[in-house]
C-alpha cells in the first residue's frame, strides 16, 4: 500500500508542509533581528506551530540562535520560567558549552539540573518550592530567567530568537498585571528577539487594544488560512502523486472541512485511505471521508453535548442549520431560544469552552472544529425533526443579522 502523502500529526515540515513562504519569511527574520518583537496569531489547526518550529529550525540551521517555549500546559508563573530554560538550554546547548549551568549561576532562584538521556544535555529547572511561592515571587524569577537569557547573549556577542507559544495564557496569572509585568521585561532586552505566538484571537486582540499593556508594541503577524485554490490543487497534486486520480477533491475538501490546515489535511487523509485501493478518487469520497471525521469523534461530541444546558444545545443546533440571526423570531421560535441576552450568554460560554470562535470582526460566531458542526446537524438535529447531510454547512452568524431561510422539517423536506 502506497504511504499516506498527508500528515496530522505532531509537527510537519518536509514534503508534507506547504505554502507559508511569506509568513516563515516574517519570523525568521524577527528571529534573527536584535531587539525584535513579533506578534503572531491565529485560530487553532492553522499550522501555527509547525511553522514556528520551522522557522526556528531554519535560524539555526542557518548558524543563528532560536528556540520554542510553550507555555499552553503551564500551572503556574514559575512552569514558564522552568518552559524557557529548558527550552534555551535544549537549544543552546547544541552547539554553546555548559549553558544549563551558566543560565543557572545567573539566577537567585535555585535551579535544579537533571540530564537528559534523549539529549545527552543538562536540562535546568525551577524549585518545586517556587511554584508554591507567593506570585509576585514567582514574577521576578520569570523576569530573571528571561534577563539571564538577555545576558547570556549579550556575552556571547548574539542574538537570541524566543518565541513565546501560547503566550497569552500567561493572563491566567494575574490577568493584566501579567500582562504588563510582561511587557515590562521585554521591552528592555537589546539581545533577544521575542516572537510571541497565540491561538486565541479574540484574548489577543484584547490584549493589543489601545489602554492595554501591547498595544503599539509589536509588529502584527495574522496567521490565517491557506488560498483555498492553492490547498485544493496541492491536495490533488499529492494525491496524484501516491497513485490516486482526482476528480473535484480538493475543492470539494476545502467547501466541507475549510478553512483549518489540519482539519482539511485530515479529511484527505481519510479520502485517501478510503480510495488507494480503487486509485480514483472523486467529489462524493471527500463526503464519505468527513462523515468518517465525524463518526470518530461520536462518543466525545456526545459526552461533551451531555455537559452543555438544554439552552445551549439549542444554540448550537441553531446555529448549524440558520446561519444568521439567532435572534430573530422565526429562528429563536423554532429553536426555543431564549431572550437575546441569554443567547449572547451561551455563545460567549461556548466561546470560552472552545467550541466556538468569534470572528474577527463583529459579533460573527462559527463551530471551531467542522466535525461537530457535522455531528450537531448528523445526530442532534433529529432530535427536533430535521435531516440535512452531514456535511451541510452555513456561512458564519452574526447574532444580529437577519435570519437566512431555514431548512424545512424532515417530514417536508426532502432526503
Amino acid at each position: 500500500m502506497a504511504e499516506n502523502p498527508f500528515r496530522i500529526h505532531g509537527l510537519v515540515a518536509g514534503e508534507f508542509f506547504t505554502d507559508r513562504v511569506a509568513e516563515l519569511t516574517r519570523i525568521r527574520d524577527a528571529l534573527r533581528r536584535p531587539a525584535s518583537k513579533l506578534l503572531v496569531y491565529g485560530y487553532r489547526r492553522m499550522g501555527k506551530s509547525s511553522a514556528l518550529a520551522l522557522a526556528v529550525d531554519q535560524v539555526n540551521r542557518q548558524r543563528g540562535h532560536a528556540f520554542v517555549a510553550d507555555l499552553s500546559t503551564a500551572s503556574t508563573v514559575a512552569d514558564v520560567s522552568t518552559r524557557i530554560l529548558q527550552g534555551a538550554a535544549a537549544a543552546l546547548g547544541k552547539r554553546w558549552k555548559n549553558v544549563a549551568a551558566d543560565l543557572a549561576s545567573r539566577l537567585q532562584a535555585t535551579v535544579s539540573l537533571t540530564h537528559d538521556r534523549a539529549s545527552g544535555l543538562l536540562l535546568p529547572s525551577i524549585s518545586l518550592q517556587l511554584r508554591r511561592a507567593h506570585l509576585a515571587d514567582q514574577r521576578a524569577t520569570l523576569g530573571s530567567v528571561l534577563d539571564a537569557v538577555n545576558d547570556l547573549a549579550r556575552d556571547r556577542g548574539a542574538t537570541i530568537g524566543l518565541v513565546l507559544d501560547e503566550f497569552q495564557d500567561i493572563a491566567r496569572f494575574g490577568g493584566e498585571d501579567a500582562e504588563w509585568h510582561l511587557r515590562g521585561i521585554i521591552q528592555r532586552h537589546d539581545h533577544v528577539s521575542y516572537v510571541l505566538a497565540g491561538s486565541k484571537p479574540h484574548l489577543i486582540r484584547r490584549m493589543i487594544e489601545p489602554g492595554r499593556a501591547f498595544y503599539d508594541m509589536l509588529d502584527v503577524l495574522y496567521f490565517g488560512p491557506i488560498d483555498p485554490g492553492y490547498f485544493a490543487s496541492w491536495i490533488e497534486q499529492r494525491m496524484r502523486g501516491a497513485g490516486v486520480t482526482c476528480e473535484g477533491v480538493g475543492a470539494r475538501i476545502m467547501e466541507i472541512a475549510g478553512p483549518r490546515t489540519r482539519d482539511i489535511t485530515q479529511v484527505a487523509r481519510t479520502c485517501f485511505d478510503r480510495t488507494t485501493a480503487a486509485g480514483k478518487a472523486v467529489a462524493g469520497d471527500a463526503d464519505l471521508a468527513f462523515a468518517d471525521g465525524v463518526a470518530e469523534r461520536d462518543d466525545a461530541f456526545a459526552d461533551f453535548w451531555q455537559q452543555l444546558t438544554p439552552h445551549q444545545q439549542n444554540v448550537l443546533r441553531a446555529l448549524a442549520v440558520a446561519g444568521e440571526g439567532l435572534t430573530a423570531a422565526e429562528t429563536s421560535g423554532r429553536f426555543g431560544l431564549a431572550s437575546s441576552s441569554a443567547v449572547s450568554q451561551a455563545l460567549a460560554a461556548l466561546v470560552d469552552a472552545g467550541r466556538l470562535v468569534r470572528e474577527e470582526r463583529g459579533a460573527r460566531y462559527e463551530f471551531d472544529s467542522p466535525f461537530l458542526r457535522g455531528w450537531v446537524v448528523s445526530r442532534a438535529l433529529l432530535d427536533i425533526g430535521i435531516a440535512l447531510p452531514v456535511t451541510y454547512r452555513v456561512p458564519a452568524v452574526s447574532a444580529g443579522a437577519p435570519a437566512a431561510a431555514l431548512p424545512r422539517r424532515a417530514t417536508e423536506a426532502s432526503v
